[in-house]
């Protein structure tokens, strides 16, 4: 699935799944009853995996959702990297993010979807857990996950999982430029003592999730706003920078949507419950 990174309007934006397709079943049908429905674009904020117990169904629906509505895109969450970098969907699994995904992700419902039963599964060790996960992944799955888009755009948005680091001594365009061709280590320069240089890892880009601080501090996108995930909050919170709308963080409902109709439009939001 070859994922957009340009969208059009109308554009329903959709916060951090984290397993939970029976929410997402949810939103979808009530979205269906709304005009823009027939005409617009999703944009996936990402963090589709883990947390919730329906991981291989939401990440089927999330595709199949896109395949029904062509120029439809996901962008990555930190919890999709993750989950790539550690079982190796992209290449050579990475041992730092072995090990980061087993001490500090919440992957047992990810396991226990794919194989039926979660963490610890045999007396290889944890690597070979991984290996497992990865040969019951469907092929497609693997294939999408690994090819995820760091970030998508239109006329008036940004749509990214986390935020733009103020932190950086790369500007605003710069950072989106390396989003959009997924460059992070070598790239970028992280000012000194920084909440971004304290959470530097060169093979976590911070754009991603390592710094969550960005979630709520972003610098601006000049002339846009950015919509994004990754922290979860009590209701959409919305400035003239920024919109963030994970109200769920795969723990409790409701899922929301965010309707964006125009490049200036003030957005709409539509909940699962």
């Amino acid at each position: 699935m070859n994922l957009p990174t340009r969208l059009d309007y109308p554009i329903i934006a959709v916060g951090d799944l984290h397993g939970r397709c029976d929410w997402l079943t949810k939103l979808v049908t009530k979205l269906r009853q709304h005009p823009v429905w027939p005409h617009a674009k999703l944009a996936f904020l990402g963090d589709l995996v883990d947390r919730g117990p329906n991981v291989r169904e939401t990440v089927q629906l999330v595709m199949d959702l896109l395949a029904e509505k062509p120029g439809s895109t996901c962008v990555a969450g930190n919890h999709d990297w993750a989950l790539v970098r550690a079982a190796g969907l992209n290449g050579p699994p990475s041992e730092r993010w072995q090990k980061h995904y087993r001490d500090r992700y919440d992957h047992y419902r990810t396991f226990e979807s794919y194989l039926g039963t979660g963490f610890p599964i045999g007396r290889n060790g944890w690597t070979a857990n991984l290996e497992l996960l990865k040969g019951a992944m469907p092929a497609e799955h693997r294939e999408f996950l690994a090819e995820l888009p760091w970030v998508a755009e239109s006329d008036g948005h940004v749509f990214v999982h986390n935020g733009l680091s103020p932190y950086l001594d790369e500007p605003a365009e710069v950072q989106l430029e390396l989003l959009r061709r997924k460059r992070w280590d070598g790239y970028v320069t992280p000012k000194l003592g920084s909440g971004t240089h304290l959470h530097y890892n060169p093979e976590y880009p911070v754009w991603l999730g390592a710094d969550k601080t960005l979630s709520k501090h972003t610098i601006p996108a000049p002339g846009r706003v950015i919509v994004s995930g990754h922290v979860r909050v009590d209701e959409p919170d919305v400035n003239p920078i920024r919109i963030r709308i994970d109200t769920s963080g795969g723990i409790d409902p409701p899922l929301t949507a965010c309707i964006l109709t125009s490049p200036s439009s003030q957005p709409e939001f539509v909940f699962s419950e």
